[in-house]
């Protein structure tokens, strides 16, 4: 597991308002944001798609629906990561959650 605050397994986590990492782990990662599921849509696909080391990661199984749900993200043939999106305009937040492949299937 890459020790990087910033990227979980080479994907990276986007800056966004007021991120904060709730919990991390080996299989895992949860972080939440202080903006809505819109924003940190746009801010999610501007960090993992980018031209940069970073980048190059691409959204597949995509099905969420108004920005919340879960969607895939490859980089390659070997990589694939799980994430989620949820959101909760009440509090005008959002969150943000990493799966590996492996904790998703258990």
């Amino acid at each position: 597991m890459a020790s990087d605050d910033n990227s979980f397994f080479g994907l990276k986590v986007p800056d966004g308002n007021d991120r904060r990492e709730l919990y991390k782990s080996q299989y895992r990662a949860i972080y939440t944001y202080k903006m809505s599921a819109q924003e940190l849509d746009q801010a999610f696909r501007d960090a993992i798609t980018g031209d940069g080391p970073d980048g190059g990661w691409g959204i597949k199984n995509d099905e969420r629906v108004k920005y919340v749900g879960k969607l895939e993200v490859t980089k390659g043939e070997e990589q694939t990561l799980k994430v989620t999106m949820e959101d909760y305009p009440e509090a005008g937040m959002s969150a943000l959650k990493y799966y590996t492949i492996q904790s998703y299937t258990k």
